[in-house]
């Protein structure tokens, strides 16, 4: 997979399109040390401040649930030999109830951007995170190169995509949390509030309000 290290840039998702566009070869990865325009879910703002790990991976085109679960899985992975995280269903990389990675997925045509953001060496948060959010450098009093995290971040990313989708799900269902209440929130404006139960391969949520569609969500909301 090609790699294409930029500075600064206003979203590697972004960037990531503008290279589709411009006719590079997939896949590759756009890999930045700083974000000014970084988004999450649904659009909210991803703080991407110097330090932290920003890529977006282009695949030729595959499912959203897939992609989804091969960019959780893949930060899962890369990080679980340096500290004790976990995934928040569907797609939240946390350590205890702190945010340390995510993913957003993006089609476009001909192509799936899987973008992972992982905070690396971070020694501080913005007031209105930082009661929610952490990194690999404060959980550990360590910094790491991010160049080596995101080798790691690269490989995983690489051997996830060649594996079939029930084996990816098997391992995704191993290790996801399901634990604790949330909202739903749907399609159409209502939202639900529920503890989830059990999910199955096509991430469909049997939970303490009934079974919902998971391509009926449009975000789920967890309340500690």
């Amino acid at each position: 997979m090609d790699r294409y290290y930029i500075k600064i840039c206003n979203s590697t998702n972004d960037t990531a399109k503008f290279f589709i566009e411009s006719g590079v070869e997939i896949p590759f990865v756009v890999i930045s040390e700083e974000q000014t325009r970084g988004r999450g879910q649904q659009g909210r703002k991803w703080i991407s401040q110097k330090g932290g790990l920003y890529s977006s991976f282009v695949l030729k085109k595959i499912d959203s649930k897939r992609a989804l679960i091969i960019g959780a899985l893949a930060a899962y992975k890369t990080l679980i030999s340096f500290l004790p995280v976990k995934i928040r269903f569907p797609n939240d990389i946390l350590v205890g109830k702190r945010k340390i990675g995510g993913v957003l997925v993006e089609q476009t045509s001909g192509a799936t951007i899987i973008g992972i953001g992982i905070n690396v060496n971070q020694e501080a948060f913005p007031e209105e995170i930082k009661g929610i959010a952490t990194s690999l450098f404060l959980e550990t009093g360590a910094k790491k190169p991010v160049s080596e995290i995101a080798d790691i971040l690269i490989c995983e990313v690489e051997d996830l995509e060649r594996l079939d989708y029930e084996k990816i799900f098997q391992e995704y269902y191993k290790v996801v949390s399901l634990r604790g209440k949330c909202f739903l929130h749907l399609r159409g404006g209502r939202e639900v509030a529920c503890e989830i139960k059990d999910i199955d391969e096509e991430l469909d949520l049997d939970t303490t309000a009934g079974f919902f569609n998971f391509n009926d969500i449009v975000w789920i909301e967890w309340i500690y």
